[in-house]
Formats: structure tokens, sequence, C-alpha cells
């Protein structure tokens, strides 16, 4: 049970505003519960009543915060105990997660705009993969090198 107080609603998702200078909150609450991934298996943090209890251990193994109270949530705003306030902000559907049960190619074809999907699929078509910048990248700095060491070798290239 989520308190009213938080203005966080059952079922939503809400990460919280990442501030320079200030304690990072990678994860996002999902129905009073706090987690780093979306595959939902294990709550690092939790909320008790307005309270946001975070499991963080420093490299000595203590808790980063005392007794793991984080602070208190009002109205989507989490207040640290030294005052400072950051917004909660409710994140978008994304309906592109995988589930462990689903392939990669099941997830993306599930997530593909259905007419788009229709189409190849009624054509017998895949849709073609985009290539990463890194690929292109990696590509090019393959090429130059290949040219480097031609020229380097004597060679010439027409």
């Amino acid at each position: 049970m989520i308190a009213p107080e938080t203005g966080m609603r059952a079922g939503e998702r809400y990460r919280i505003e990442s501030v320079e200078r200030a304690p990072q909150f990678p994860g996002f609450f999902l129905d009073g519960k706090y987690y780093l991934g979306p595959e939902l298996q294990t709550a690092v943090g939790w909320l008790e009543g307005q309270n946001f209890l975070y499991d963080q251990l420093d490299p000595n193994g203590e808790p980063v915060y005392p007794d793991r109270l984080v602070g208190t949530i009002t109205g989507r705003t989490l207040e640290l105990a030294d005052g400072l306030r950051l917004s909660i902000e409710e994140m978008p559907f994304q309906a592109e997660v995988v589930t462990p049960l689903q392939t990669f190619d099941e997830a993306s074809i599930a997530t593909r705009p259905l007419a788009i999907s229709r189409r190849h699929a009624a054509a017998g078509l895949r849709q073609p993969m985009q290539p990463s910048a890194l690929l292109v990248a990696g590509a090019a700095l393959l090429v130059g090198l290949c040219l480097l060491a031609i020229n380097r070798s004597g060679r010439r290239v027409r």
C-alpha cells in the first residue's frame, strides 16, 4: 500500500530527479518498491509510509544512509535528511521491456509498429537491422588502418 501523501499511484513507475552534486538514484519506484533494473527481481529500496528506505552499502559494507532512511516523500518530492529536495517524476510506459520468457526476436516483433510488421510478414521479410554508431566508427577505423598499412608498405592505392 502506497501512502497517498507520496503522490504516487500503484502500477506507475517513478524516477528520482538526477541533480549535480546530489546523491544519484539510478532506479525507479513501482508499487512502493525501488528497483535498479527492469527485471523487477530484487527491490533495493521501499516505502514505509512516506519514508524512503534504501539498502545501499558503502565499500566497508555499512549502510550509506543511517538506518537506511534516505528521506521523506511528500507530493512526489523526496526531501533528504540534509534538506535537499529532489522531484519524483512519472516515467513513460515502455513497451520495449523484454521479459525473461521472451526471446529478443519475439520482443522486437511484439514492439514493432503494427503496420510495418504486418507488411513485412505478408512479404515474408524481416525488418532490417540498423547499424550502430559504434559499429560504423569501428569499420571506418579498420578501413583507415588498412589504407595506412598499404601506404607504408609502398604500394599505391588507385
